[in-house]
């Protein structure tokens, strides 16, 4: 099975739902809790990439209710340090709708409390301080062509209008219409990068009530830049290692010089000597071609300062080549990816953030 054949059998038995434990339910139960586990595992090295830093402890959990079969099971995609419990912290799941309509991939949060040995939601203040702060932090991450919604609608059962609560984003897959893999892991990634910044904003300290976007975008940058050589580490086979990085950066160039050879220059790779990626010439002309390569959208990148000057001294004849949306596959290799290119790259001081600052001791 896949993990798009999972989905699709688990939104049919919803449509066979019972409170008791009937064939059907035993069926959706297995799906939700062990092969749907099993399939994403499968897709651990692109997801984990998108995770980042927070790949290293990354799980999947599913849930079909404890005791009486829940009317909305779920799926979840976590770091146990960053949502140790699913009533607890941000996360991605998948909720099965009531209706048998779908199931929708979800950026959201813990959205009930144990009680009494049953669960109760979170007041609807907490939850809209929740979803207002998130909003802030991620906002633009997600543009109106890739379908994202915002929230989620699932019914007026309790627990449902729960989650609806706590949900930032969701997005839609209707029944017998759901993707297949490449494309549903690849909204996972795009998902986890939204995922990732969110926690790296809690890690900064930046809590609801604290801070504007604009802030939670320069301390997560200078986080990164500050630490630029923190990894996930290899934790429950889900971390991303040296060689799998290497891939996305070395599809990026192959892009490049595809592109480049499109558009008539005659170029060598200098990525491991200078401060940038190719020298290129065109009708006597010497030019300058920065790379970047990325499993996320083309939303911002980080550039040295000896790029930017490189780059503000060779304008016009100077490029910047940025490949997105490149898929990491089972086997570590990367592959597809679209190309933007900004060619002459004329930098943009108002687009230009100061995320680190060197501080000498003497």
């Amino acid at each position: 099975m896949t993990v798009s054949s999972t989905l699709d059998e688990i939104v049919t038995l919803q449509g066979l739902h019972s409170s008791l434990d009937t064939p059907a339910m035993k069926a959706r139960g297995q799906l939700v809790r062990e092969t749907l586990k099993a399939e994403l595992s499968e897709w651990r090295i692109p997801i984990a990439t998108a995770f980042g830093r927070y790949g290293d402890d990354l799980e999947v959990k599913g849930s079909d209710g404890t005791g009486l079969k829940a009317l909305v099971p779920w799926a979840r995609l976590y770091s146990r340090r960053m949502s140790p419990a699913p009533t607890k912290g941000w996360y991605l799941v998948y909720l099965f709708h009531p209706d048998a309509a779908g199931v929708s991939l979800c950026l959201s949060h813990g959205s009930t409390t144990p009680e009494d040995g049953n669960f109760k939601g979170i007041s609807r203040a907490d939850a809209a301080e929740l979803v207002s702060w998130a909003q802030s932090v991620l906002k633009n991450e997600f543009g109106p062509e890739e379908n994202v919604l915002n929230g989620i609608k699932l019914g007026k059962q309790r627990l449902a209008a729960a989650y609806e609560r706590t949900t930032v984003f969701s997005k839609f897959y209707a029944a017998n219409s759901i993707p297949d893999d490449e494309d549903l892991v690849a909204d996972i990634c795009q998902f986890a990068n939204a995922l990732a910044k969110l926690y790296r904003a809690q890690d900064a300290g930046v809590v609801p009530g604290s801070a504007g976007a604009e802030v939670v975008e320069v301390l997560q940058l200078a986080e990164d830049m500050a630490a630029p050589f923190q990894q996930p580490l290899r934790g429950q086979g889900w971390g991303l290692d040296g060689p799998e990085r290497r891939a996305v950066e070395l599809r990026a160039m192959k892009v490049a010089e595809d592109w480049l050879t499109r558009e008539g220059f005659n170029f060598t790779d200098v990525s491991a000597s200078d401060s940038c990626d190719f020298r290129a010439r065109r009708d006597g002309s010497d030019w300058i071609i920065e790379v970047k390569g990325t499993t996320g959208g083309p939303k911002s990148i980080l550039v040295t300062r000896n790029e930017v000057a490189l780059h503000r001294a060779s304008h016009p004849l100077n490029a910047l080549l940025v490949v997105h949306g490149i898929k990491l596959g089972k086997n570590g290799a990367a592959t597809g990816g679209s190309l933007l290119a900004i060619s002459p790259w004329l930098l943009d001081d108002n687009r230009l953030e100061a995320t680190s600052y060197e501080y000498r001791l003497s």
